[in-house]
């Protein structure tokens, strides 16, 4: 889309961290020659400079081409690839090589694939648990079309946490989501739930806000997470991409995200992180 709305001044405090040392071009060297992709570029994520100078890398898997092709999202809709089966070894030799202590991996959406890149998840966590069996690993999952067959192998995978983003209130869905759906995540998450206990996992969701949305929007969607299983709780500001992405409707403040924070955790989930650069995989859980 074609954003001609004059969107508010970015104020001060969204500023990415500068931070760039021997960790940080280390990750970049070992990303390279090993040909992998990563939300930090994919996505043009604002904290790719501070962790990588920590060793922190959100792994994407199946390509860089997603099926759906949100109008908020920096990765590329369209047809992709086949799936890469040398990628998940791939990722486990950069896992190990960087001795990354929490490794978080995510995908695009792969509505082509008759398991929807299940499998490659399984695949990598398998890899990853063999060459570095101390490593932490999250999943950052699509939503599977809620299918609990597909759900329930990812939460038995051997991993800590599975996350599945809500992104945004349902009444954005259609405009800026609309080959995906509000009702299907809180379903995904359902079922993630519904195995958590005897899987040992955590269950973990995330939002964007300043698309539009009231206090009310953000604050249903929080109940309808919470009613839906979800233990931890992530919150950032949306920053488009570009002036074609949908544009920034408001800027929240940091006094916003802490009130934003602390309704969470009166809501009763576990954990919430809660900051204008927070990102879905910018703090993980092991990381307090």
């Amino acid at each position: 889309m074609t954003n001609n709305t004059k969107e508010p001044k970015r104020p001060s405090w969204i500023r990415g961290k500068i931070s760039w040392n021997e960790n940080s071009e280390e990750v970049k060297n070992t990303l390279t020659g090993l040909d992998l992709h990563t939300v930090c570029e994919e996505a043009a994520c604002p904290n790719k400079g501070e962790c990588w100078g920590k060793k922190h890398v959100t792994f994407i898997i199946l390509g860089d081409t997603c099926t759906r092709g949100c109008s908020f999202c920096n990765v590329s809709g369209g047809t992709p690839d086949a799936p890469d089966q040398d990628e998940p070894e791939r990722i486990a030799e950069a896992v190990k090589s960087l001795g990354i202590k929490y490794a978080v991996i995510t995908s695009v959406t792969r509505d082509d694939l008759k398991d929807k890149g299940m499998g490659q998840f399984i695949e990598t966590v398998k890899q990853i648990r063999k060459h570095s069996p101390q490593t932490e690993v999250e999943l950052l999952i699509p939503d599977f079309g809620a299918d609990k067959e597909l759900l329930k192998k990812i939460a038995f995978s051997g991993v800590e946490v599975v996350g599945h983003n809500i992104e945004m209130p349902e009444k954005f869905y259609l405009k800026v989501r609309p080959r995906s759906d509000y009702s299907r995540s809180l379903k995904t998450l359902e079922a993630l739930n519904s195995f958590k206990k005897e899987a040992g996992i955590l269950v973990k969701s995330a939002m964007m806000l300043g698309v539009g949305e009231t206090e009310k929007d953000i604050f249903r969607t929080l109940s309808d997470l919470k009613k839906a299983g979800v233990d931890i709780i992530y919150m950032g500001q949306y920053l488009n991409p570009s002036k074609g992405h949908w544009p920034v409707k408001k800027y929240y403040t940091p006094e916003d995200f802490k009130i934003f924070k602390q309704k969470a955790l009166d809501m009763g989930f576990e954990f919430a992180a809660s900051a204008p650069l927070i990102r879905s995989s910018y703090v993980p859980i092991s990381w307090g």
